[in-house]
């Protein structure tokens, strides 16, 4: 989500002011403005902040005059920035809100139910997206330097790795100019044989359904367009940073597609968040089954790992050996989760057949 910064609300507010910036700088609270745009940070998506945007500009009367008219003007300039569009008809219902906000009788809770209700997202071209981001893009051999050269990417375990391989594969099948978070969710569920990729599947979210979502949100891009290196959007970096964070703050050695999916799930106003919001009945359900199973995989792999350091001999411990352990450990898992599901699948047959499975 791109965020306004200081000099774009006064930017607005001397359009709506009919003044010169000189004098739409006299004219404002500027703690006032900075302390709304704080606040606005502090928020998840774009519906909420937007109405925290304007819950705060209209209380703190941040501008001389026509306060409230500079309020809705900025709010309107930020979420077409963010390519939305906020329906302000019938208009009595913004006046209605407005005195509410200002008479302390509504807060930000009933502004961003206000802008939730009337946000109307616009269709992205791959083209339009390309164009908007070619500057934060910085394409090809940047792109190359920031990923090849960092750190970073030696901590993906090889299934990550496949992760981003099917992601930019997802996208030059579709003809796109960049890899953005919705091809790294297709790459989570492409991959498949992580925790991250059966979560998904085990919910019915599927490559197919998340193509199809990913075409009527976008589109596709011009055939041949996409020829060369294809850079990563700074949400994908983002992505990336996050599942890192996440992996070190677990305690995990490698950042998994696990962890990725996190950071796509993370970023919910992304075209990959977005496309989950539509695709899973409650996203938050995502999150928790995804950090349950993760947190089960981490305790038997802790407890294996105990068990291998507490071994007296300790000189057949080796990096590699325990490695090794680890990966039979998590075949054994694997196995043990897909007979989990399948006497979960009798169970609830059973049921369904009016038969007891515990009887």
């Amino acid at each position: 989500m791109r965020y306004l910064e200081r000099y774009d609300v006064l930017a607005v507010a001397a359009r709506v002011l009919r003044c010169g910036s000189d004098d739409v700088v006299r004219r404002a609270d500027l703690d006032a403005i900075d302390r709304v745009l704080t606040d606005v940070r502090r928020t998840g998506g774009l519906a909420e902040a937007a109405g925290v945007l304007l819950a705060g500009l209209v209380r703190a009367r941040p501008f001389d005059g026509a306060n409230r008219v500079v309020a809705v003007a900025v709010v309107l300039q930020f979420v077409s920035l963010n390519r939305a569009d906020l329906q302000l008809e019938p208009v009595a219902d913004v006046d209605d809100l407005l005195d509410r906000i200002a008479a302390g009788t509504a807060g930000q809770t009933e502004a961003v139910a206000f802008v939730r209700s009337r946000l109307d997202h616009r269709p992205v071209t791959a083209e339009d997206l390309q164009e908007h981001l070619k500057i934060e893009l910085l394409v090809d051999d940047v792109i190359e330097d920031w990923w090849r050269g960092e750190p970073m990417y030696e901590q993906f375990s090889d299934q990550a790795r496949q992760v981003i391989a099917l992601a930019q594969e997802e996208a030059r099948n579709l003809d796109h100019v960049y890899v953005g978070t919705e091809h790294l969710l297709l790459g989570v569920i492409v991959q498949g044989s992580g925790t991250a990729g059966k979560v998904l599947t085990d919910l019915g979210i599927t490559a197919p359904g998340v193509r199809d979502l990913v075409v009527e949100i976008i589109g596709r891009g011009k055939s041949g367009a996409n020829a060369g290196a294809i850079p990563f959007t700074p949400r994908a970096k983002s992505t990336f940073e996050f599942a890192w964070g996440e992996a070190r703050a677990r305690g995990a050695e490698q950042v998994g597609p696990e962890h990725l999916l996190l950071g796509v799930l993370h970023d919910g106003d992304g075209v990959g968040g977005q496309i989950l919001t539509k695709l899973a009945e409650d996203v938050d359900l995502v999150r928790r089954k995804l950090e349950q199973r993760m947190n089960w995989r981490q305790r038997s792999e802790d407890l294996a790992t105990g068990m291998l350091a507490e071994d007296p001999a300790k000189d057949w411990t080796t990096y590699g050996r325990r490695h090794h352990l680890l990966a039979e450990l998590n075949a054994v898992l694997d196995e043990n989760e897909r007979l989990h599901e399948q006497v979960a699948h009798l169970r609830d047959l059973l049921r369904r057949h009016g038969i007891d499975p515990d009887g």
